[in-house]
């Protein structure tokens, strides 16, 4: 299997350069282990190190099923983080990643810090495009995961955006798409995300075009012009980080929620009055 590793935003800093090295010192060694399993077999790996040290993350130990499907992995990396265009960045890194004929790409924005099982989980569901759950950085802090209304315009034929809603109240530790909010299309955020490559064999670009909302909400919708469901797990969390540095996850979420209330009614109902959120 051939997986892309992309970082299209910014440049890890004093604070998340660890934290982008210590991922990608797990990659490289889930690379390294696949090739004795690919050679070897499974039973190679009987007594070795876990590749997760800490031993906090069980989930980032792949099974024998995983590596069954996973055969010998392959990595490259394509970095095009210090160019100050994200939604440009993140098609040059699927340019790339089709030239390579990629199997998979997954991407993290360099200010995001997550589990090392990540990408296993996320790859581990099987489906064209899968997030891990993000939250924005500043206040009030909500969940990057937007319930997008679309009605079919009179005058011209065609589907149009009637609303893009925050959803605050999504459903907990859980691979949530369309179906779980009455067939509308859900978007989230490009913080962490796992995406199988034929998606973008069928889409032709622009894939992550800036039209006034950001470039990873536009992408969702182009997967719901190619009826190309997307998921977001709501189990595999990621932080983002503020200033100084903090981090924003789900438990700062619900702290803020509960700590101004006022602010999320306000976003509620920005949310619902038909203005586009991203």
């Amino acid at each position: 299997m051939k997986l892309m590793i992309g970082l299209p935003w910014y440049q890890p800093d004093g604070d998340t350069f660890p934290v982008n090295l210590d991922m990608m010192m797990y990659l490289g060694g889930l690379q390294e282990r696949s090739r004795h399993v690919a050679r070897d077999g499974f039973s190679c790996i009987d007594g070795l190190p876990p590749l997760e040290l800490s031993g906090t993350d069980p989930l980032a130990e792949p099974t024998k099923e995983d590596w069954d499907r996973m055969g010998e992995l392959e990595i490259m990396g394509s970095n095009y983080s210090r160019l100050s265009l994200v939604g440009k960045a993140r098609e040059l890194i699927v340019e790339m990643a089709l030239e390579w004929d990629a199997d998979y790409l997954f991407w993290w924005d360099a200010d995001m810090r997550m589990q090392h099982s990540t990408f296993l989980r996320l790859w581990r569901h099987d489906v064209p495009a899968v997030g891990a759950l993000a939250f924005t950085a500043r206040d009030p802090i909500h969940p990057v995961i937007y319930r997008v209304s679309k009605r079919l315009d009179p005058l011209s034929g065609l589907e149009m955006v009637e609303n893009s809603e925050v959803v605050l109240d999504y459903p907990r530790d859980a691979l949530i798409s369309s179906e779980d909010f009455g067939g509308d299309q859900i978007a989230g955020g490009g913080a962490a995300v796992l995406y199988n490559m034929d998606i973008f064999k069928e889409i032709p670009q622009p894939w992550f075009a800036s039209t006034g909302c950001g470039e990873d909400w536009f992408f969702c919708n182009r997967l719901a012009e190619y009826n190309i469901p997307y998921h977001v797990d709501t189990g595999v969390k990621t932080q983002h980080k503020k200033h100084s540095p903090l981090w924003a996850d789900e438990a700062s979420y619900f702290e803020s929620r509960d700590r101004i209330p006022e602010q999320y009614a306000a976003l509620a109902d920005t949310s619902k009055s038909g203005k586009v959120l991203s």
